[in-house]
């Protein structure tokens, strides 16, 4: 039984909308490391802004002077805080969405991930699995030099 070797100019089986560059693979890579960081910063901040609003509105004897400590309105100052992070997290939400060549509708979900409590925990873990599986899937291809 003699098998005839493979020619070397044979291409793979594979699906073209697999056929990734090194540029957007390593950039995807990289997305995907920022929106995780993002989305446990953003995601933190927004637990500890509803821990704020809860005690501010419901336990506090007078919300405006709740959370005032010599002139620092510390509910402010973590207000402003998940406001900028979530600027940050919107701008690796899309990113990652850039890169991935997801739909708009994509990027509103995870955009909206980072405003409801908890939701940006649940849909890190989902997107980075799914992002992972992506990147294994995908057929790398080098530029001619």
């Amino acid at each position: 039984m003699s098998e005839e070797p493979e020619s070397l100019d044979s291409r793979p089986d594979f699906d073209d909308s697999n056929v990734w560059s090194v540029k957007r693979f390593t950039s995807a890579g990289n997305a995907m490391k920022f929106y995780r960081v993002m989305a446990i910063i953003t995601g933190t901040m927004l637990l500890i802004l509803t821990v704020e609003m809860i005690y501010k509105y419901l336990i506090a004897a007078d919300p405006s002077t709740a959370l005032n400590f010599g002139g620092f309105n510390l509910a402010a100052a973590i207000a402003i805080c998940h406001g900028w992070c979530y600027v940050v997290y919107l701008i690796g939400c899309f990113w990652l969405n850039q890169q991935m060549r997801w739909t708009l509708g994509r990027y509103i979900v995870l955009a909206l991930a980072g405003v409801v409590p908890v939701m940006s925990f649940i849909l890190e873990r989902k997107i980075h699995r799914q992002v992972e599986a992506e990147l294994e899937a995908a057929v790398v291809v080098a530029p001619k030099s």
